[in-house]
């Protein structure tokens, strides 16, 4: 066991050091992966070989899609005017404009998806393109703001699998669970928005309509409607939304094959395979499952456990599931019965979420770095404080 988490260890510093030289996230990704199979002992055939097949797996194919199709819609709506007309209705109707840049991934974190936060980071962008916020204050503006509501939304599914693994209902984690909402807006606030140039709504510039904000949103309100209500493949209905535009607005076939490319990038593509490969060798090489049985066995207080194995299983997948159908059924003895003591259940949620926020594996944060050329560095640096505050509110409830 202990090798197996030398070759975590190994494996991350081997990312850091890597981007810290300026190689592509996405390839840092893959030599770690790489590096993981190979230390637990695993060959070089077998480590390309299972690296092959996170890359033609079903679901990378899908995040894959996905992710190039919302990018080309983002900048398909951005050069056919969309996006102004929402950003200039919202203006006019939000005075505020750090207000307005804050709504805007907050609205489109109401849809599960991943990396959904490249839905409207182009509208963050328009929305703060009369400021000079900085590339790391708009990734954290973008990333930070669309995950607010996962520890309460009854939509996301790990809401629903708590609620179920606790014999309890998504109104009960909802009333364990608002804290760490309320205290996630309050640090995004406190670290980054209030003191954020994104530019004033000057009320002489304020003369958007209802009908801006209604059009500007219409795009995007489809997407959403057909994935979240319907339930339609995502993929399908962007392309369908990507194609009315293409109609009605008269789009000219390079502007469409742009957009594509700009999608199908070389470092969108790496970084998505790059993920993949290094959640699914995670998996393979029996990463995953180390990681809460070493914490067990240093005999750690129980309080502990509860926040760490959670925090590091999402901290190294990046996916809220994982941290989810890992620790979970681990920590059920933990949290009492008759009654489950919900803060408990507060505690280990949300320090797994606080994980997945900060995982250099999670898809939000890789992409809107990319999106924004930012450096992932000073990203860091403000997503650990805000992180700290959510995490300091969760403690002092469970201590209090």
């Amino acid at each position: 066991m202990e090798r197996e988490i030398v070759a975590l260890a190994v494996s991350i510093l081997i990312v850091v050091v890597m981007v810290r030289f300026k190689v592509d996230l996405g390839v840092s990704m893959l030599v770690g992966a790489a590096s993981l199979a190979l230390i637990v002992g695993r060959s070089v055939g077998w480590t390309a070989i299972e690296i092959g097949r996170s890359a033609i797996a079903r679901d990378t194919l899908l995040v894959l899609g996905r992710i190039v199709v919302i990018i080309a819609l983002g900048a398909l709506a951005g050069r056919t005017g969309y996006l102004d007309r929402f950003v200039l209705g919202l203006r006019t109707y939000v005075a505020d404009n750090r207000a307005v840049v804050a709504l805007i991934p907050a609205f489109g974190g109401l849809l599960p998806m991943p990396g959904g936060a490249m839905l409207t980071a182009p509208m963050v962008e328009s929305a703060a393109r009369t400021g000079s916020a900085s590339p790391e204050e708009l990734v954290f503006i973008s990333y930070w703001f669309r995950h607010v509501w996962e520890y309460i939304w009854p939509l996301y599914p790990a809401v629903v699998i708590v609620a179920s693994l606790i014999d309890g209902s998504v109104g009960d984690l909802f009333r364990a669970n608002w804290p760490a909402t309320a205290s996630a807006i309050g640090g995004g606030v406190l670290i980054v928005l209030w003191r954020a140039n994104v530019g004033r709504n000057d009320p002489s510039t304020r003369n958007g309509t209802l009908l801006d904000l209604f059009v500007g949103i219409l795009p995007f309100a489809i997407v959403i409607v057909g994935a979240l209500v319907f339930e339609f493949e995502l993929i399908v209905v962007v392309l369908a939304v990507i194609a009315l535009l293409a109609v009605f607005e008269r789009v000219k076939p390079r502007d469409l094959y742009m957009a594509f490319r700009r999608g199908a990038s070389f470092q969108i593509v790496m970084l998505v395979l790059g993920v993949a490969a290094y959640k699914y060798l995670l998996e393979r090489a029996g990463i995953i499952e180390a990681v809460p049985e070493f914490l067990f066995r240093m005999n750690m207080p129980e309080l502990v456990v509860i926040a760490a194995v959670p925090l590091i299983v999402g901290l190294i997948t990046g996916v809220t599931l994982a941290y989810i159908g890992v620790s979970f059924p681990l920590l059920l003895p933990l949290f009492g019965t008759d009654p489950v003591n919900m803060e408990l259940v507060m505690l280990a949620f949300v320090s797994g979420f606080v994980g997945c926020l900060l995982s250099p594996v999670h898809l939000c944060l890789v992409l809107t770095r990319e999106y924004f050329h930012a450096s992932l560095g000073r990203v860091y640096a403000r997503l650990l404080p805000a992180c700290a505050i959510i995490m300091a509110v969760a403690v002092a409830i469970v201590l209090l």
